[in-house]
């Protein structure tokens, strides 16, 4: 595989591994787009920490606060 399929590769992993994590495969395509934007560092520090929270702490879904943490946090934390 060259660079680019690579590339593409782990954003893909990375964005499954996330719907999976948050059981939220219906917003894949949303982590699809997080991954071609954010560091991947950045993306797992988001989602360890939006698991690390109890259930009934949760207002909506973690997919949910996992998206308004990554919008309200990423400005700094792009790819390029």
């Amino acid at each position: 595989m060259n660079d680019e399929s690579t590339t593409i590769y782990n954003e893909n992993k990375l964005a499954y591994e996330i719907a999976n994590a948050l059981k939220d495969k219906e917003a894949l395509p949303l982590y699809l787009t997080f991954t071609r934007k954010y560091q991947e560092s950045f993306l797992r520090k988001i989602l360890t920490r939006v698991m690390s929270i109890p259930e009934e702490k949760i207002k909506r879904t973690r997919g949910a606060l996992f998206t308004y943490l990554v919008n309200a946090h990423g400005s700094n934390h792009s790819r390029n």
